[in-house]
């Protein structure tokens, strides 16, 4: 399971990335941490082409989750487990030419 989420700690944005519900619940429990978005790397659906539907969702959710603040940041290793997550599914659900063709990380 992983996570990706933009939170406010105080007046401070962050883009933060997680590997459990834990980690994340951990980082927001405070009343002063507001939660601006949530992003889990979940697919869902009974069918094959439903499946694919909502990882295509996934990315392009992604994708529309950067706003162009260039003081938020990810980290390299963070940046490489996206990476490998979209490599994989888009693999397996045949879609890493079309993550190629609109900029998906994969």
């Amino acid at each position: 399971m992983m996570l990706f989420a933009k939170i406010k700690r105080g007046e401070q944005r962050e883009e933060n990335f997680y590997r459990s519900w834990d980690e994340y619940y951990s980082d927001t429990f405070s009343p002063d941490v507001e939660a601006l978005m949530l992003l889990p790397f979940e697919i869902h659906g009974k069918t094959y082409a439903e499946r694919k539907e909502s990882l295509r969702n996934l990315a392009i959710d992604f994708q529309d989750a950067d706003d162009g603040d260039a003081d938020l940041w990810l980290s390299y290793g963070e940046l490489s487990d996206i990476q490998d997550y979209f490599n994989r599914m888009g693999r397996r659900y045949g879609l890493l030419r079309e993550f190629r063709e609109n900029a998906i990380p994969c």
